[in-house]
């Protein structure tokens, strides 16, 4: 009788303890918070019970479904660093003017490509958005108080395309690969999932501020100088070579810029296409909203349509207008499988390539 008693206070124990948990699980999980209109407010995801579980929704992916960026949102003392790296085709959007009137991310940081770039005696040329210096870029890191161990959750607000040259930016000047993130929709979608956000006026950084003390700051945080990417010596290489070349070129300009039936953005720029190029329009790999990726199946046949083997052993250089949708192409590449170390951005892109009156177009 007394083993039977034992066994029975046992079991009310373990059940007890199920319960616990599973309610536990259930509040930091399926409670999303709802935010006021002119406040942030905490999620309830937050509990500390749950910080094994939101860590590792980071772990090993590329893009990051909205819930989970929610979830390991503010758990971590500072280690998850949201960053705002909208940018946009349309002229008459101002992306730092919309981060700093808000409403934008709990936390978040802004990353502006057109400042944090090459400028002046480092980029003769005059073009967009060039990858920068490793010692700006460092310090730039300190001033967000982003450190090499961070892990880096890039978003952008509605209009505008997936922000993967922010992504390309940061691991082309050294930070881990494994810990730089896009997260998958927009603010809008963090917002609809309970997301917390913050409203009113702020400042972002500017490069002005930081580069007048430039050469008396050692950085803390650690960069390299730009890898992964390709010059015009080496685009020019390639494209001397034809089919014996070592390297493949993808264009994600739209078919009537690559076939140069379409006028270029930019007044007086050469239509056409490099030599050999292949043309992926970016705009066939993403969805209506040009925030969010197809699906893995649908992004591999219209590579295939285009002739392109995603993993063939030549290196691929993803090219565009100015280098930004390019790294579009080569998250799609990624995503479908290929090794992302394999796969380069153009840095100058046609802008620079179609600029020079010597270059072969066709």
């Amino acid at each position: 009788m007394q083993h039977i008693i034992i066994g029975v206070i046992l079991l009310n124990s373990i059940i007890a303890h199920a319960r616990l948990r599973s309610f536990l699980t259930a509040s930091f999980v399926h409670s999303p918070s709802r935010i006021g209109s002119n406040r942030s407010v905490k999620s309830s995801r937050k509990l500390s019970t749950g910080k094994i579980f939101m860590t590792n929704s980071l772990k090993g992916k590329l893009i990051v479904p909205v819930e989970d960026c929610i979830n390991i949102h503010g758990v971590d003392g500072g280690k998850n660093v949201f960053i705002d790296g909208s940018w946009y085709l349309n002229p008459d959007r101002d992306s730092r003017a919309e981060y700093e009137s808000g409403p934008r991310i709990e936390g978040a940081k802004f990353f502006d490509i057109d400042d944090v770039c090459s400028k002046g005696e480092l980029n003769p040329k005059g073009l967009p958005h060039m990858m920068p210096p490793k010692v700006l870029f460092a310090a730039v890191m300190d001033a967000l108080g982003i450190q090499n161990s961070s892990n880096i959750v890039i978003y952008g607000t509605k209009g505008c395309m997936l922000p993967s040259r922010v992504l390309y930016t940061f691991r082309a000047m050294g930070h881990a690969a494994d810990r730089v993130h896009l997260m998958e929709g927009t603010l809008a979608d963090w917002q609809n999932g309970g997301g917390t956000i913050e409203t009113g006026a702020t400042t972002s950084i500017r490069v002005a501020a930081i580069a007048e003390n430039l050469a008396n700051i050692t950085p803390t945080y650690s960069a390299v100088d730009a890898r992964n990417t390709v010059d015009m010596d080496e685009i020019s290489s390639v494209v001397g070579d034809g089919g014996k070349a070592d390297a493949i070129i993808i264009d994600a300009r739209s078919e009537g810029r690559f076939l140069g039936e379409s006028p270029e953005p930019r007044v007086g720029l050469r239509g056409g296409h490099m030599p050999n190029a292949y043309n992926v329009p970016v705009t066939e790999l993403l969805d209506q909203n040009l925030s969010k990726l197809l699906s893995i199946k649908d992004m591999k046949a219209i590579f295939d349509k285009a002739g392109i083997n995603i993993q063939t052993d030549k290196r691929i250089i993803c090219s565009c207008g100015s280098g930004v949708t390019a790294c579009i192409l080569a998250t799609a590449l990624e995503i479908c499988g290929r090794d992302r170390d394999n796969t380069l951005i153009y840095d100058g892109s046609w802008i620079e390539w179609a600029s020079d009156p010597n270059t072969p177009i066709v």
